[in-house]
């Protein structure tokens, strides 16, 4: 085990030099809508969604996994000439940790959305929106590397670990995003996006380094087809595919939703349904690298999803097959406003 982390830490250190930084990805893309596309937010029904995921990974391999953490909000704030067009507005923060060295990312976001439907039964939705903010990034452990020429018997305190003092860089990001909703029937829904990542150019620099590393555009694209096959189940087939400089990352799954609890009222001679549980499970892959098994349930308001990966590429020697595992919440708000009713006084005529 310690010759694995001494490998591991040296490895990371040595990539540093020509640093080509991985972004947070998740399985359940789902529960991180702001990461995935800024043309998110804002596109649901209700008053407010908050959620937060959280992503462990490699943790049978080495003593300090990979950890992935994100919280968002967002909400629909208003109406843009007519109820056919809307604003959206919300906020990201997330924080990735890498492994022994604590090799970390935080940021914040702030995103805004203008959404349009074609018609006045939204049955197809156009969405752009934007995203700036700041990343940090900075080293938590430095004195965990052990670098190449430290490894022989008695050798001194290699000079490179003067890289990592101290290390701690902030720049800014910028994202854009478009999505399309569009209803083919009343209970099949197609959806689609596309979304650019760091558009700024961002540069940063290690310690006493004249190298500058570049963060290059990521470029996200994502489709989804909800099909509803009866009065209480729905699959949903979706696709994920990302690009970062020469990495790519494809993964295709299928979902499905089951209702296994609904309470009706009836209202005259229409039946309203007043609540609904949901059990969601599913199963995906990654090319080259994992399946994916999903679970979770919705109730009412509120979702949760519990995502495993299983590993299917080199990295299972070292990892017994265990990849990562992620939980998800999500939660609507809908803030019912109170009708003004204009009181008017008659005076009868005497």
């Amino acid at each position: 085990m310690k010759t694995n982390t001494i490998l591991l830490s040296i490895a990371i250190c040595l990539s540093c030099f020509a640093l080509k930084a991985q972004d947070l990805h998740y399985s359940n893309y789902n529960y991180a809508p702001l990461y995935l596309n800024p043309a998110t937010t804002g596109g649901f029904n209700g008053s407010i969604r908050v959620g937060a995921s959280h992503r462990d990974q490699f943790r049978t391999f080495i003593g300090e996994a990979y950890q992935s953490t994100m919280i968002f909000a967002d909400s629909p704030i208003s109406f843009i000439v007519n109820e056919k067009m809307w604003l959206g507005v919300g906020i990201n923060l997330f924080s990735d940790k890498v492994g022994d060295l604590g090799f970390g990312m935080s940021g914040i976001t702030g995103s805004a959305a203008f959404h349009y439907s074609l018609d006045d039964k939204y049955n197809t939705v156009f969405a752009v929106g934007v995203q700036y903010g700041m990343v940090q990034r900075k080293i938590g452990n430095e004195t965990n590397a052990v670098w190449a020429d430290e490894l022989p018997l008695g050798a001194m305190r290699s000079q490179d670990q003067n890289l990592l003092q101290n290390f701690n860089a902030t720049f800014a990001d910028i994202n854009v995003g478009a999505t399309m909703k569009h209803w083919l029937s009343k209970s099949n829904l197609w959806e689609v996006g596309i979304s650019a990542h760091h558009l700024n150019d961002g540069k940063f620099r290690f310690s006493n380094s004249s190298f500058e590393n570049r963060i290059k555009p990521r470029f996200n694209a994502f489709t989804s087809l909800q099909i509803q096959t009866s009065s209480k189940f729905q699959i949903t087939p979706a696709a994920y595919f990302s690009q970062y400089d020469n990495v790519s990352n494809l993964q295709v799954q299928l979902n499905t939703k089951t209702l296994i609890k609904g309470k009706k009222k009836k209202k005259g001679n229409a039946e309203k349904l007043r609540s609904q549980s949901f059990l969601t499970l599913g199963i995906g892959y990654r090319i080259g690298d994992a399946v994916q098994f999903f679970a979770g349930g919705i109730h009412k308001s509120w979702e949760f999803g519990l995502s495993y990966d299983l590993t299917t590429s080199s990295a299972f020697r070292y990892n017994n097959t265990v990849g990562g595992l992620e939980l998800g919440v999500k939660k609507y708000i809908t803030i019912h406003q109170k009708p003004e009713i204009k009181i008017i006084k008659i005076c009868p005529r005497v």
